[in-house]
C-alpha cells in the first residue's frame, strides 16, 4: 500500500552549543550532552535515508534511532527545566526541521531573534550543520506516496519545537512500520472479504490466514501508539509553543488531530479485516461490518474536516497525498459499506434499496480509480474488477425478475445510512521515557 506522509527531516546541532555556559567544565554533563547530540545525528541520517526510498525493510532501525535519541531528550529538557538559571547568556541554537506534510512553496515569514524566541520557515532543501545557538521556550517523503515535492524547512529557538517535531518523526516511523506488515495485503484483503459473499469466491487457505491476521493485529497496535504520540504533542507539548508562528503547519493543534484521526481510522480498518477473518458469522451479518465501516468512514470525515478549518493558505500548503487520502479514503470505505447495506437490503427483499447502493458503490469506485495518483486507487480497482460487478448484476436481475421496485436516488439512500457503530481502536497514550 501506498503511504501518503513523508518522514521530517532535520539538521545537525552542535553538542558545544547545547551546553550552558556556566558548565562547560562539567565533563559528566560535557559527555552526556554530546552522546545525546551523536544520537540525533544517528536518527538525523536514518529519516535522511529513509525519505529517499520507498523500502521499508530498515523502518525498525529508524524507529529505534528516534526513540533512542528521544529518551536523551526528554532527560536534556527535565534539566533545563529545573535549571534555567545556568542557562542564561547561552548563544541562540537553531533548531532546523523539515515538514513532514507540506507540498507547496509559499512566501517566506518575516525571521525575527529574540533570544529563545526565533520563529520561521524557509524553502530550504540541503542537509547542511546548524551553527550556534540557546535552548528555550522560543517563538517561532515521500513514501509510498504520489508525487514528489520539496519539504519545507522551518526553524526555531525552541526545545520544545525539536521535542514536536522530534514526537511527530516517532508517530510517522511507527505509522510506516505499521505498514510494512501490511504493504502486500491491504488491498487483497479488503477485496476477498467481500468476495466471500460472491459464490466461486477464493478461500485463503489456514496457515495464510492465521499469518495476516497477526501482521493485521500488530500493525492496528502500532497505529494505535502512533495516535498515542500525536495526541501526546497536542496535550504536552503544543500548549508550549501556541506563541510560536512556524513557518509550516506541522505543529498546530488541528494538524495533529488530523494526523491522530487519520491513524485511528486506519487502524479501524486494520481491526475489521481482523473481525472479518476471524468471526465466523460474519457472512450472515453483514450490517455489522456495514456499521463498522460506516464509523470508519467518520473518522476520515472528521480527520478531513479539521484540515479544512485552516486558513486558505496553510490549508493548501499541505500534500495532496494527504488531502487524497482522506477524500479518497472517505469514498472508498462508504462504497464498502454500501456494498454490505445492498446486501443486507437484498436479503430483506428490498431490492431496488439494494441495486441503488450498489449503483452509488460502483460510481465512489470508479471515481476514486480514475485518479491514478491516489492511494486507494489500486483498492477501487480491484473492488470494481472483483466481486462489485457481480453482485451488482445479481441484484439488478431481481429487482427485474421479481422486485419490480424502484431504484432510489443518490440523497435518498445517503438519507438512509445507519449511524456508524461504536470505534473500535482506541488511542494507546504516550509515555516519555528518559534516562535520568
Amino acid at each position: 500500500m501506498r503511504y501518503y506522509l513523508r518522514n521530517p527531516k532535520t539538521k545537525t546541532i552542535s553538542s558545544a552549543t547545547l551546553v550552558p555556559p556556566a558548565l562547560q567544565q562539567d565533563t559528566e554533563l560535557y559527555g552526556r550532552i554530546n552522546n545525546m547530540c551523536a544520537l540525533r545525528e544517528t536518527m538525523r541520517d536514518r529519516l535522511k535515508t529513509q525519505a529517499k526510498t520507498d523500502d521499508l525493510s530498515r523502518i525498525g532501525s529508524v524507529l529505534s534511532a528516534i526513540q533512542a535519541y528521544l529518551s536523551e531528550l526528554h532527560w536534556y529538557i527535565s534539566y533545563y527545566e529545573s535549571n534555567q538559571s545556568e542557562f542564561k547568556g547561552m548563544h541562540n541554537v537553531e533548531f532546523i526541521w523539515k515538514s513532514a506534510i507540506v507540498s507547496r512553496l509559499h512566501d517566506k515569514v518575516n525571521l525575527s531573534r529574540p533570544w529563545f524566541g526565533h520563529r520561521g520557515g524557509t524553502n530550504g532543501d540541503g542537509d547542511g550543520g546548524v551553527g550556534a545557538g540557546a535552548v528555550g521556550s522560543g517563538s517561532g517523503s515521500r513514501l509510498l506516496g504520489g508525487g514528489s515535492f520539496k519539504q519545507r524547512r522551518t526553524q526555531s529557538t525552541s526545545i520544545y519545537m525539536e521535542l514536536g517535531f522530534t514526537l511527530q518523526a516517532l508517530a510517522v516511523a511507527k505509522c510506516m512500520s505499521a505498514y510494512s506488515k501490511v504493504a502486500t495485503l491491504d488491498t487483497e484483503i479488503e477485496c476477498e472479504t467481500i468476495n466471500a459473499m460472491t459464490p466461486g469466491a477464493r478461500v485463503i487457505n489456514e496457515e495464510e490466514g492465521e499469518q495476516g491476521v497477526e501482521a493485521l493485529k500488530r500493525a492496528a497496535m502500532e497505529l494505535r501508539e502512533a495516535a498515542g504520540v500525536f495526541e501526546y504533542v497536542i496535550e504536552s507539548v503544543l500548549p508550549k509553543i501556541n506563541h510560536i508562528r512556524l513557518g509550516v503547519p506541522d505543529l498546530i493543534p488541528e494538524v495533529q488531530y488530523m494526523l491522530k484521526m487519520l491513524s485511528l481510522a486506519d487502524s479501524d480498518r486494520l481491526s475489521v479485516r481482523v473481525w472479518l477473518r476471524t468471526d465466523k458469522n460474519q457472512r450472515r451479518t453483514p450490517n455489522t461490518p456495514a456499521n463498522l465501516l460506516l464509523g470508519i468512514q467518520d473518522r476520515y470525515a472528521n480527520a478531513y474536516s479539521s484540515l479544512r478549518t485552516l486558513q486558505g493558505g496553510e490549508f493548501r500548503s499541505v500534500s495532496a497525498d494527504i488531502q487524497n487520502y482522506m477524500h479518497d479514503g472517505q469514498m472508498v470505505i462508504l462504497a464498502q459499506a454500501m456494498i454490505y447495506l445492498a446486501q443486507v437490503h437484498s436479503d430483506g427483499q428490498k431490492f431496488g434499496i439494494a441495486v441503488g447502493f450498489m449503483r452509488d458503490a460502483r460510481e465512489l469506485l470508479s471515481g476514486v480509480k480514475k485518479r491514478n495518483q491516489s492511494v486507494h486507487a489500486k483498492t477501487a480497482e480491484m473492488l470494481l474488477s472483483g466481486p462489485l460487478e457481480p453482485l451488482y448484476s445479481l441484484y439488478r436481475r431481481n429487482n427485474d425478475t421479481i422486485g419490480f421496485e424502484t431504484v432510489p436516488s443518490s440523497e435518498d439512500l445517503r438519507a438512509r445510512l445507519p449511524s456508524g457503530r461504536a470505534l473500535i481502536s482506541k488511542v494507546i497514550p504516550h509515555v516519555p521515557s528518559s534516562n535520568m
